[in-house]
């Protein structure tokens, strides 16, 4: 297996690299992702992350407009809720196509095509004349806004150093999750107010897909690069290199000083050859076989694990933004369009703590387990960094079950939402940086199956959402929510004791190559 399921590594002194030496190690082929400048790896991962923001924005937004399509469609509630649901069942089933295609012809072929599509279905859905012609366009941007899903954390691991993961996965994960909260909070002051209502916002969010897209054009070069498979080195390389290979920027130098490695020559990447690059075919793979691959990871206990925690979280939190307009409209709320949208803000503010939480805080965390473990790194060192802020989710949906059953004030209820939010970031951006970090070589399709299933399990529990919360009430819905949440986190602990053992068995199953 390409991955070994443990890694040794040498501690060095270095503060730069919070006390570890640089892995994975980069190579010395100029064409190597971890080889670009910082400025540009930076410009690259949010031009990709963007993604996510865009197509969440796009896709959430229209929930605080469901009583009004209600009403201009002559819908039930149920019916109208299918523009949202559907979008988000095919949101999920589009990574089995688009990361195929990633693997095939390139990353950035297939998040530029993706993008472009969701500019012109955007354009078609705030056009649209009749309700199916608006559902049709709403599940085929669902379908086209699913390639950054999966994609971008596998950019992620090409680009960054295992000390950086967690930090610029966060990146990712918030771009997504609060999108989630922006979109339905700006598109509650369009509803509201502008003549053109929902439609002006679609309008809005296909200017921004556009904005993404040429970003992407203009500042994410393809970063697919098999990488040699060396173990890593048990000590830093000689300072005293000969003078010619100091003089070479082709060469990678790291130099073994008092303070461990510290600097690593980049390459420049001409900006013509991104501006003019799209599809890199890559001959040894079969598109077929890719896109069957990651069905396998489902039989995965690691994999699973990171589905049930992302699918859970997302799931408390989405049926709160789909449900909020109808309950907090009505009596004894009463709150305007607009109010409804400015819930929303609990939930950023969830979202950011929780950024710093599953983010730096997690790498932080990482590596003073290395350190203690002089310089042992096991992919399982990861899941310390939920020990801050594992309870936080279970106790947001206590919160949200007490108050919206016994109609609280409504500040109480945003509390819980901004607990229910943070939980959304925190945990599952530990829970996919561990499964990148288990298995690297796979980590875009390993993601793909992450994403397909945790949005197929969210979109279960949206789809019975509305009639489950009329028939069943709040409390009985968040204390089941409660329940599976804490669940998610209860079951890191076999996977901190266990993992290891549980990817050998992969391995030796050959489950994964």
């Amino acid at each position: 297996m390409a991955n070994s399921p443990d890694l040794e590594l040498v501690v060095s002194r270095s503060t730069k690299h919070h006390g570890i030496a640089l892995w994975p190690a980069p190579s010395q082929d100029p064409r190597d992702p971890l080889r670009w400048p910082r400025w540009l790896k930076v410009l690259a991962i949010f031009s990709t992350a963007l993604c996510n923001f865009t197509s969440n924005f796009a896709g959430s937004g229209p929930s605080v407009a469901i009583p009004l399509l209600e009403m201009q469609f002559q819908k039930s509630a149920n019916t109208v809720n299918g523009l949202l649901t559907f979008n988000f069942l095919l949101l999920g089933l589009g990574n089995l196509v688009w990361v195929p295609f990633a693997v095939k012809f390139g990353k950035r072929a297939s998040l530029i095509t993706s993008m472009a599509l969701l500019f012109a279905v955007l354009c078609w859905t705030a056009s649209a004349k009749s309700f199916t012609s608006l559902l049709a366009a709403r599940c085929i941007s669902g379908f086209a806004a699913a390639a950054g899903e999966s994609i971008v954390p596998g950019i992620v691991s090409d680009l960054f150093f295992l000390h950086e993961r967690a930090a610029m996965m966060s990146v990712y994960v918030i771009l997504a999750s609060s999108s989630t909260a922006i979109g339905p909070l700006i598109a509650a002051y369009i509803v509201q107010y502008s003549p053109g209502t929902w439609r002006d916002f679609v309008w809005l969010s296909a200017a921004i897909a556009g904005l993404n897209l040429v970003l992407l054009i203009l500042f994410y070069p393809e970063s697919n690069f098999h990488r040699p498979h060396d173990e890593p080195s048990t000590k830093a390389r000689s300072s005293s290199e000969s003078d010619a290979e100091k003089g070479t920027t082709e060469h990678i130098r790291e130099r073994e000083t008092s303070h461990g490695v510290q600097h690593i020559d980049h390459v420049q990447v001409p900006w013509t050859s991104i501006w003019f690059s799209f599809f890199t075919v890559d001959k040894t793979v079969n598109i077929f076989k890719t896109a069957v691959k990651p069905l396998a990871f489902l039989a995965i206990p690691n994999v699973l694990w990171a589905v049930f925690v992302y699918g859970t979280a997302l799931s408390a939190q989405i049926i709160m933004i789909f449900a909020f307009p109808s309950f907090l409209l009505a009596p004894p709320y009463l709150f305007s369009a607009s109010e409804v949208g400015l819930m929303q803000i609990a939930a950023v503010i969830g979202f950011v703590i929780g950024m710093f939480g599953g983010g730096w805080l997690a790498d932080v965390i990482t590596v003073r387990s290395i350190l203690k473990s002089n310089g042992h790194i096991s992919q399982e060192q990861r899941l310390w960094a939920l020990l801050p802020g594992f309870w936080v989710g279970p106790v947001g949906c206590l919160i949200v079950a007490v108050a919206c059953s016994r109609l609280l004030h409504w500040s109480v209820i945003a509390i819980g939402f901004g607990f229910v939010s943070f939980a959304t970031v925190f945990g599952p951006n530990i829970a996919i940086t561990y499964v990148v970090e288990s298995y690297p070589d796979i980590a875009t399709q390993s993601v793909v199956i992450i994403n397909a299933a945790k949005n197929l399990l969210a979109f279960i529990f949206l789809y019975v959402a509305v009639n489950w919360i009329h028939g069943s009430g709040w409390l009985e819905v968040y204390m089941i929510m409660f329940m599976l949440s804490l669940l998610g986190s209860l079951f890191a602990i076999p996977l901190y004791l266990y993992g290891g053992d549980l990817r050998r068995w992969s391995s030796s199953k050959k489950m994964l190559f």
